[in-house]
């Protein structure tokens, strides 16, 4: 469906608004006609005749037409505005929805700045242009055509002449039209390739510190901005070869209407009171003309932003719910794998390749692998971020593409190895997935991930505010937050990826100790490297190249050469040349 076509469905539930806006116009539109009429009866007739109780009466019908103007006015504008933005409203609501559907591997793919762009920049365009400018081409087009008839009734010979110049702006109006949206349209992609610029010099500002990269980085910036300019630039030169020309054209009329109009009076085939009305009626059709250079621009804005918009929202979700599907009930943690495999969109290569496993209830799961395992993608699918290409995860007997995905991440709790932070107070973050959560059963979260000594010893303890990304908060600290966030919601199945990455090895000892009361009644899959955390769990699973290599106990594993007992080793060199430092003795500075 064409862009133009979707739009206009956005602003069919506010069909009532926009009839009396179209009533509203109508009656502006009107009360715009009435004042020359008038006028010319004041010179052929107050003036010409000198009756100056019918020039009273006159100017009482001029008092009574610009009140009823000016509500109609009042009432035209404030509603087209309010449509425009219940319309705004209703599309960034959409848009906002439909993003969380989509899945983690859309966000990967899209950057940053480029989806900001959109939902900032092009929804702005488009409010513009439905706000009012929509509208006011209708009017514009509405006052054109009363006009025309008018002054045709008035006088055929002096319109045809005044308008012998429209063939001429109508087709320079409509090669306007062809060439600014294009212009709009490379406007828009590189804001977004100039926002992503800024959004990632932001992010990584400590990377480009650290590698003293500010030149560099401020080059790039410079050659995306110069790059913006230049497409405003040929945007600007569409807009002032085009403009200057439609206001000459709309002059030329105004010329026309002197010498030929002054010749009908002469000629006396008009009345001077008719000329005067005629002039003012001209100035009535100079104006649609030289405000539609200005609409047909603010139309290709619009209409070069709305594709933007409409790509985002005809994303398709890579997961979402079946038809018919059911609410999972309270689980007992239960989860078998059958024959899993899976392959992103690009089909290059399986992450994961044949996976079959079961996990008891209640069992601890570690999983260990080298870079590009397929470690990340195994946990994914447990929270259904993906679905499989092939087989099928069960948890409790229920195959996860046949349960809402809210009833089952109710029952996951997840804590990733990168911890994010809202930009709200502590308590809010870790009662994110428990709004209803209490300040004990916030407090006692807190203190099972180790959070709350740190946190009591703020100045405003749990209501301190810490900012994008928990800015202020060490990593650490931040990953605290995140692990008590995830056990405040109680999960069935919990899902730790890297949880005590960014803690020392004491703190990692006080997590792991609380942990161990909370993973005792619920089933538990950790994805770590550190060897104090995976010989602690039930089983552990070792992937390579997507495929399960090993599976067993650490005690188990660590008996036979394979790909487990060669991360110990490595592991435990480390450890003892850790030691062997410890034990050099140092000598005293003297």
């Amino acid at each position: 469906m064409k862009p133009s076509r979707r739009l206009l469905r956005m602003m069919k539930p506010y069909w009532l608004q926009l009839i009396v806006v179209f009533l509203a116009m109508a009656i502006t539109t009107a009360t715009d006609m009435i004042p020359p009429y008038l006028l010319r009866l004041i010179v052929d007739r107050a003036i010409g005749q000198g009756d100056l109780a019918f020039l009273y009466l006159i100017a009482f019908i001029r008092l009574l037409t610009q009140g009823v103007r000016a509500a109609a006015t009042y009432l035209q504008w404030y509603l087209q505005e309010w449509v425009g933005q219940r319309v705004m409203y209703d599309l960034r609501r959409q848009l906002h929805a439909h993003l969380q559907t989509l899945s983690p591997t859309y966000f990967a793919r899209i950057k940053t700045g480029q989806l900001m762009s959109r939902l900032t920049g092009d929804v702005d365009s488009l409010h513009q242009f439905l706000g009012f400018g929509a509208l006011l081409m209708v009017q514009a087009v509405l006052v054109f055509v009363v006009v025309v008839v008018i002054l045709s009734r008035m006088n055929w010979r002096l319109t045809l002449v005044t308008m012998a110049t429209s063939p001429v702006l109508i087709a320079t109006v409509v090669r306007f039209r062809m060439r600014i949206r294009p212009a709009w349209e490379r406007i828009r992609e590189y804001m977004g390739k100039l926002t992503t610029t800024l959004q990632e010099n932001i992010s990584g500002v400590r990377v480009v510190k650290a590698f003293a990269r500010e030149d560099t980085e401020g080059g790039k910036f410079r050659g995306r901005n110069l790059d913006f300019l230049q497409r405003n630039l040929e945007r600007a030169d569409i807009e002032a070869a085009a403009q200057p020309f439609m206001d000459f054209l709309g002059g030329l009329s105004a010329v026309v209407l002197i010498w030929f109009g002054a010749r009908e009076v002469v000629l006396e085939r008009m009345s001077l009171g008719e000329l005067v009305a005629f002039q003012r009626y001209l100035w009535a059709l100079i104006w649609p003309i030289q405000m539609m250079g200005w609409l047909v621009n603010l139309a290709g804005r619009a209409l070069g932003a709305a594709p933007r918009l409409f790509e985002v929202l005809d994303e398709r979700p890579e997961v979402s719910d079946a038809p018919g599907a059911v609410e999972l009930p309270p689980v007992r943690g239960h989860i078998i794998m059958e024959d899993v495999s899976f392959m992103f969109d690009d089909g290059v290569e399986e992450v994961l390749k044949d996976i079959s496993l079961e996990i008891r209830p209640g069992e601890t799961l570690a999983v260990v692998g080298g870079t590009g395992s397929g470690k990340s993608t195994f946990i994914s699918m447990l929270c259904r971020f993906h679905d499989p290409t092939a087989g099928r995860i069960l948890i409790d007997g229920y195959d996860l593409r046949s349960v809402t995905m809210d009833s089952l991440r109710r029952q996951v709790g997840l804590v990733l190895q990168e911890s994010f932070l809202f930009s709200a107070t502590l308590k809010e973050n870790i009662a994110f997935g428990n709004p209803g959560a209490s300040q004990e059963e916030i407090e006692k979260a807190a203190r099972m991930a180790q959070a709350h000594g740190f946190i009591d010893e703020l100045a405003e303890g749990y209501e301190s505010l810490v900012g994008e990304r928990g800015i202020g908060l060490s990593g650490g600290q931040k990953q605290r937050v995140a692990l008590a966030r995830a056990l405040l919601v109680n999960p069935r199945i919990l899902i730790l990826d890297e949880a005590t990455a960014s803690v020392d090895t004491e703190t990692e000892s006080l997590i792991q100790g609380a942990l161990a009361e909370v993973m005792a009644d619920r089933t538990t899959v950790i994805i770590a490297k550190r060897l104090s955390t995976v010989k602690a769990a039930g089983r552990i699973l070792v992937l390579e190249h997507g495929r399960v290599v090993q599976l067993g106990t650490h005690a188990e594993l660590v008996g036979v050469d394979g790909v487990y007992r060669s991360i110990f080793a490595v592991q435990l060199e480390g450890q003892a040349e850790v030691a062997e430092l410890g034990e050099e003795e140092v000598t005293p500075v003297v």
